[in-house]
């Protein structure tokens, strides 16, 4: 490695010439924790906070770090024995550590000791950093025990100050216990380079899957976490992970199974309490979701990041005002520029009435992201509210905009594409416009995530839905989760129909296995329906010109219906099929047909100029179809 210096680590080392020096000072160590807390590897981000304050025991800052780092890792009372002695013996100005003494102590459930420490804090920096959380802190603790509250802010009494000392004295009895343990783990450590390279490697692999999951590619994530996993069972960062590809993949219990592995290992990780609580509340389980929503009010993080997991965390579950709480905190007194921060905290506004804030964040990040139009279009949203009134419809603390109004974009943008013309190039930026649709589908793991959730709970219509947009997605967790739709015995049949033409069309020939009515077989069709004794091949060509010039300008849903109502009339018609003469008159006819079913304008003669034929010809199959196939405008003899 360039430019290596000599090892320092705040205590005199032997001569060691058969390693090789690496430079491991604590501001080394500390920019290593920064990073892994970027990337949530919060394990790693407290061994190196630990070792920044190893490294200098006197700086404060570092030990704050390690303390907090501590907390995040739900290590509650050796983080206040390190703040404890911040304030004794290395600052005394940092008046905020009895705030994090006070989160600790309410974590643990020691609601007067937390009480004195935040009348302390209070009483030493009444208008400190965190002065108003304090108060509010305060006020909830009253409310816990139901009793007065001690004092005002700004304001002690000798019965705090007591408190406060002797709970300090408690602290500062074990502080000597304390510095003696890491003394004597101070000295037990000593630097391998080739441990630090492991490390190197594996965070780069972490790195790797990471950005996998965020281009949606959740299968090649997962073998590269297990792999993680398999030589560092502890690499809690990787756990959480997992558990994230699992959900994406609709894989759910596996997804709740590894957070709990994680929690095991790590009661307060906050990541893993946070995701649980989500997957909990999306399986149903209310009272689980309420006891842990308990916990995660009494968390106070001591890392911006950390605050905003949970801030929206809490708002999904629909506690708005601690996420209002927690967001408006980090927007105003960090500095954080993302324009999604600022999203959330419109979000949560929104949900307790602040209308003006939400405008105010909202145009901030209009001003940080005006490309994408998500702010621009709650913006309107908010400009169409009345004095007095409230929001029709509340937005999601999801950075995107709602799915219906991307699908009506999509379909407007579909719409005027030139829908009944024949220029080629016409033809040509529609197929870009569905392929750009499919990309933001594909690279969102969020719309992934809420497609497999409405796959197996959502309603039918909602679940037809979901199967067309999976199919977009064309790759392996698709086609798995179309695979287990069709064995799952409590699917409907037109669910299992439709998955099953997804599949064909996704470009899977061999036979797939399907459960109906309590027995599972393979079916080498096209279809899942019965099939016809003889297929012409002229029929075959009926559904390639219909696909080659309807399927530009129409969903997947569309095709299926039009398909399916082709085949249900070859079926009832057979055997005495009239002759084909020409196929382009009999798929001008199923446009028609499939278009005014799905609300759609056309006319016999642009549906005759499309396929180069006589608007009369189109008439009189239209008119054969209808009558031969009781077609409704719902496809009643499909979505039953």
């Amino acid at each position: 490695m360039a430019d290596q210096m000599s090892e320092s680590t705040g205590h005199h080392a032997g001569n060691h010439t058969n390693l090789i020096a690496f430079p491991v000072d604590a501001t080394a160590y500390a920019d290593r924790a920064i990073k892994a807390l970027e990337r949530m590897h919060y394990d790693k981000a407290l061994k190196y906070f630990r070792k920044a304050a190893d490294c200098e025991p006197t700086d404060p800052i570092h030990q704050c770090n390690y303390a907090g780092a501590l907390a995040e890792a739900g290590q509650f009372e050796q983080s206040n024995r390190i703040l404890e002695h911040v304030v004794t013996e290395l600052d005394p100005e940092l008046t905020e550590c009895y705030y994090y003494m006070a989160n600790n102590c309410a974590y643990l459930e020691k609601f007067e000791a937390a009480e004195a420490l935040l009348e302390h804090y209070l009483s030493m920096d009444p208008t400190g950093i965190y002065a108003e959380e304090a108060q509010e802190m305060l006020d909830m603790l009253h409310y816990e025990q139901q009793h007065p509250i001690m004092a005002k802010r700004g304001k002690t009494g000798e019965s705090s100050e007591e408190e406060a000392s002797s709970e300090k004295e408690q602290h500062v009895a074990t502080l000597e216990r304390l510095e003696e343990e890491r003394e004597s783990a101070s000295n037990e450590r000593k630097v391998d380079p080739s441990s630090l390279e492991d490390s190197d490697e594996q965070e780069l692999q972490h790195a790797t899957a990471r950005q996998m999951l965020e281009d949606g590619r959740f299968n090649e994530a997962e073998q590269i976490l297990l792999a993680i996993l398999e030589a560092d069972p502890d690499f809690l960062a990787a756990r959480n992970n997992l558990a994230l590809a699992y959900y994406y993949m609709g894989r759910f219990e596996e997804a709740q199974l590894t957070l709990r592995g994680v929690l095991e290992r790590d009661a307060g990780n906050l990541h893993a309490l946070c995701n649980l609580a989500i997957f909990e509340r999306q399986a149903g389980h209310e009272d689980v979701v309420q006891e842990m929503i308990q916990v995660l009010s009494k968390t106070e993080p001591f890392h911006p990041e950390h605050s905003f997991k949970l801030a929206t965390t809490m708002g999904i579950l629909g506690e708005h005002e601690q996420a209002y709480r927690h967001l408006k905190r980090i927007v105003t007194r960090t500095a954080m520029r993302e324009p999604s921060v600022y999203h959330y905290a419109a979000v949560a506004a929104c949900h307790i009435g602040r209308y003006d804030e939400a405008a105010r964040w909202w145009a901030v990040c209009r001003r940080l992201d005006a490309k994408s139009g998500i702010a621009a279009y709650y913006l309107e949203q908010l400009q169409r509210i009345r004095p007095g009134d409230t929001l029709t419809q509340m937005p999601s603390y999801h950075y995107r905009l709602p799915y219906d109004e991307e699908s009506r974009r999509y379909q407007q943008a579909l719409e005027h594409s030139g829908l009944g013309q024949q220029v080629d190039q016409e033809q040509s930026s529609t197929t870009e416009l569905r392929s750009a649709w499919q990309q933001k589908v594909k690279r969102d793991p969020l719309v992934r995530s809420s497609l497999f959730w409405a796959l197996r709970f959502g309603d039918l219509d909602t679940k037809l839905q979901a199967i067309e947009a999976i199919s977009c997605l064309g790759d392996l967790e698709a086609q798995e989760a179309l695979h287990v739709l069709l064995l799952d015995p409590d699917q409907e049949l037109v669910a299992k129909q439709v998955s099953f033409y997804m599949l064909r069309r996704m470009g899977v020939s061999e036979a797939i296995q399907v459960e109906l009515e309590g027995s599972i077989q393979s079916y080498g069709t096209t279809y899942l329906a019965e099939p016809i004794p003889e297929w012409d091949e002229a029929w075959g060509r009926v559904i390639e010109e219909l696909r080659y010039q309807l399927e530009p300008h129409a969903s997947l849903l569309m095709m299926y219906d039009a398909e399916m109502l082709w085949y249900n009339w070859l079926t009832k018609a057979y055997p005495d099929v009239p002759k084909l003469t020409k196929a382009g008159v009999w798929a001008a006819a199923l446009e028609y047909i499939i278009m005014r079913q799905h609300h759609r304008s056309i006319s016999y003669q642009e549906a005759a100029e499309r396929y180069q034929v006589s608007a009369a010809s189109v008439s009189r199959n239209v008119k054969r179809l209808m009558e031969e196939t009781l077609v409704d405008s719902h496809q009643s003899s499909n979505r039953s």
